[in-house]
């Protein structure tokens, strides 16, 4: 640890996770970009959604110093702080039926206001810790389009030499709901960096110039955030695979891995533009970080943990399958929640779970059925540690921004979230199922989206009724255990085999289930549902001697043990 001076040795990794974990849930707490909005005296309730923010004009400029931090008390603590000064353009629009006055917004309180203004209004403000409250005199009126501008200045985390990470709600200033309920704003940001010489920043979206030390970028499209990155050790290295243009920020001798993981980005890309629609960006720039501990997705704008790139993860982490799903997961995040922004319950897991299964999808028509299989039970792993200690495990339409935090609600969201879909492909197929993803992601294409939407978009594709499904695996927690309690086997007088197994589910939930007849060289599946505590008797006629009746031999259905699913036949 160096308290002082303008050489700082790296903090250990191990050191920043406690303070990179806080980092990840204030970036969370701020997922969906989302308002609230009081009615004017007079007026009727409001609802949410009635003010959009339709385009940013953001100016910033930041000043960079050495990295000096102290360890207290087992925490990590910075105790030098970088600058920044912006000035922010909000295009701010009504679209509700009746005037409003107030909004509320996320920002950062490291970061002060020293001005805001809208022309023709008096706009009064009130900060409480990290809530910004607008009021507006005289009413927004319906229709109304504001240009609303902010000066700001402060020291937000994290502005060093040896790294840059400064993000929505310290960037500028986001619009947020105190009900808990979230609500999509989607704009086209226009963002202008100043910084002193010698620093490789970047920035979320198509760079349209660089004049010295001054850059601007345009997402092209309505996005809900933009975040910039980068160091004054920071080189810049362009990259194209399959005809996507990227470029990847990382310091000399720490990019063992970069070409492999531009190869498995630009795959992934290609993978999700064939599965959703073509990618909607014409740029991609990765960035490598040590504060972040595995990754974090903006629109084409991925933070990367530094390990990656310089191929230095613990145990087998390092292997390409877990590398892939890196840069895939957050890849996906360009998709979801960028262009897809998740609203309502069960809207970490539309986020987070997706783009974990997405990831999963690309592992396997990318690098193969094995890999897919040991990256899904690393899933599954992940899932069983929550069965095993978790008091009170949460479903996943219970979890938010105020119980998002633990090994818990994480592996909750992404392992079994990722489960969770896995399981409604088995249930529907796997054409139906990616006709139905594909069809989500382009009917909420620039569109807020529940988990119900989600819910009619599968049933209109597939012709099923699934609100059972989602009642059971999104609303409620269930998890079956199945087993073979007996089976017996007879020849027919025709020279077949008839194999009777009675399967039994020593768990909850009732999930339609695969049971397969091994034969030698071959399998015969039929498929059963039993109820919680319940069994069923399972009836197969084959050409050749049964050996073993195996429960869910794909592994379709999250079970509790799946290690009593197979029984001989004696």
């Amino acid at each position: 640890m160096n308290s002082g001076g303008s050489t700082v040795e790296k903090v250990p990794v191990s050191e920043v996770h406690s303070s990179m974990r806080r980092v990840r849930l204030a970036r969370l707490s701020i997922l969906a970009v989302c308002l609230v909005l009081l009615p004017a005296p007079g007026s009727g309730q409001t609802i949410l959604d009635d003010v959009v923010i339709r385009a940013f004009d953001i100016s910033v400029s930041i000043t960079p110093v050495p990295l000096k931090y102290e360890l207290a008390g087992g925490e990590l603590r910075y105790t030098s702080r970088g600058t920044l000064h912006g000035t922010a353009t909000a295009m701010v629009e009504v679209t509700a039926p009746n005037p409003v006055s107030t909004a509320r917004f996320f920002f950062d309180s490291d970061v002060k206001l020293t001005s805001v203004k809208a022309a023709e209004y008096q706009v009064a403000s009130n900060r409480q810790r990290d809530t910004l409250t607008l009021t507006f005199t005289p009413a927004l009126l319906p229709g109304a389009k504001v240009p609303v501008t902010f000066v700001y200045e402060g020291q937000p985390l994290y502005i060093f030499n040896e790294f840059v990470l400064v993000s929505e709600g310290s960037l500028y200033p986001v619009l947020v709901s105190p009900f808990g309920d979230f609500s999509a704003n989607l704009g086209r940001v226009k963002l202008k960096l100043t910084t002193p010489g010698g620093y490789n920043i970047a920035g979320t979206g198509k760079l349209l110039a660089r004049e010295g030390d001054v850059l601007t970028w345009d997402t092209e499209v309505p996005v809900p955030w933009v975040a910039i990155a980068g160091g004054r050790k920071h080189a810049v290295r362009d990259k194209t695979v399959g005809g996507l243009t990227m470029q990847f920020y990382v310091p000399p001798g720490e990019d063992r891995n970069l070409d492999k993981l531009a190869d498995f980005t630009g795959r992934a890309v290609g993978f999700y533009s064939n599965l959703l629609y073509p990618f909607p960006y014409s740029e991609l720039r990765a960035v490598s970080l040590l504060i972040v501990s595995g990754g974090l997705g903006y629109p084409a704008f991925l933070l990367i943990d530094e390990r990656a790139f310089r191929n230095t993860f613990t145990g087998d982490l390092n292997r390409d399958s877990f590398l892939f799903q890196l840069m895939a997961h957050e890849a996906a995040h360009s998709y979801v929640p960028s262009q897809t922004v998740p609203k309502g319950v069960g809207f970490i897991w539309l986020s987070e779970g997706f783009a974990e299964y997405l990831s999963l999808m690309a592992i396997e028509a990318l690098l193969g059925p094995d890999a897919f299989k040991r990256e899904l039970q690393e899933e599954r792993n992940n899932y069983a540690f929550v069965v095993a200690t978790a008091i009170a495990e949460p479903s996943i339409a219970s979890i938010t921004f105020a119980n998002y935090h633990g090994r818990a609600a994480k592996n909750v969201i992404y392992a079994k979230g990722s489960l969770v879909l896995h399981m409604l492909r088995g249930v529907l197929g796997d054409e139906l199922f990616k006709k139905g993803l594909a069809a989500y992601f382009s009917t909420f294409r620039g569109q807020a989206a529940r988990v119900a939407d989600f819910q009619t978009t599968m049933e209109r594709v597939s012709g099923q009724s699934l609100g059972w499904f989602f009642d059971e695996w999104i609303n409620e927690k269930v998890l079956p255990d199945y087993t073979i309690s007996r089976v017996t086997s007879l020849p027919t007088p025709d020279g077949a085999f008839q194999t009777t197994a009675t399967l039994r589910n020593l768990g909850t939930g009732q999930m339609p289930v695969e049971v397969g007849f091994v034969m030698d060289g071959d399998v015969q599946i039929q498929r059963a549902e039993v109820p919680s505590g319940g069994d069923v008797t399972v009836t197969a006629t084959t050409p050749k001697p049964v050996k073993q009746v195996e429960v869910d031999p794909k592994k379709w259905v999250i079970q509790k043990d799946y290690k009593n699913d197979v029984a001989p036949v004696r």
